[in-house]
């Protein structure tokens, strides 16, 4: 069985994202399918918990994944995707017989590009991408696959890199408990992403991290200077798909 992996913060807080995620999946492969019982990665509880419950918790999901005989799996979150692809090889070794996609790569294949046909149709739209840790720090890195996909849409749409991006991005400051222990360190590190997509003179920013995007709208609402908006990647796809404004 092919499997939609949405993680945790995403069904819990983005149920819209979610939906969309899923659209683009089935639009391009109708085998992926969602399930309701699918269990948590285990990734937050990598920094807080012995080594011996991690193995057991990556040990108990992938016998999950045996019963229900799942042998490919897309997920939407950064998080999930690191930990798959760097920690249950780890723990598990040859027992763990899943391939792993995050949503980027899986749209990223010509000719799913092609049976996408991404199409913008408004005036000239400047937008610009932050890359996220988990996905820098995942096996393989993915860091080329949002641009090729972006840079894909037929329109007027230009990607507008930051100062920082690519492989030395600077990190939100939402993961590994860095904004419950140092809020403040936390706060900089997005206040400063905003401050690079000022300069690039954007009209939105793109993040793939439902960690990113909870940081990057906890900022927005907290500093009210701040105009430019935050969308989740697939949110901002599957517009362009619709045919609507995708930054309203």
């Amino acid at each position: 069985m092919k499997l939609i992996y949405l993680g945790c913060l995403s069904k819990k807080a983005y149920k819209s994202t979610c939906e969309n995620a899923i659209k683009i999946i089935k639009m391009l492969d109708s085998e992926y399918q969602d399930l309701d019982d699918v269990p948590c990665c285990g990734s937050l509880s990598y920094h807080i918990t012995s080594e011996n419950d991690l193995k057991e918790h990556v040990q108990f999901v992938n016998n999950w994944f045996k019963e229900n005989s799942i042998t490919e799996l897309v997920t939407i979150c950064a998080g999930c995707y690191s930990y798959l692809t760097n920690y249950y090889p780890k723990y598990l070794g040859s027992d763990f017989n899943v391939k792993v996609q995050h949503l980027l790569q899986f749209m990223n294949k010509p000719e799913y590009l092609d049976k996408l046909n991404l199409n913008y149709k408004g005036e000239k739209l400047v937008i610009t991408y932050h890359d996220p840790c988990h996905l820098r720090s995942g096996s393989p890195k993915i860091i080329e696959e949002p641009r090729s996909i972006l840079n894909s849409i037929d329109g007027n749409m230009i990607l507008k890199e930051m100062e920082y991006a690519n492989g030395i991005s600077i990190c939100c400051g939402a993961g590994g408990g860095v904004y419950s222990s140092f809020k403040d360190n936390s706060n900089y590190n997005s206040n400063l992403i905003f401050q690079q997509a000022k300069k690039t003179r954007a009209k939105v920013l793109l993040t793939p991290c439902p960690f990113c995007y909870t940081a990057f709208k906890r900022i927005k609402e907290e500093n009210k200077k701040i105009r430019i908006p935050v969308i989740k990647f697939e949110d901002f796809i599957y517009k362009i798909i619709e045919g609507v404004d995708p930054i309203v």
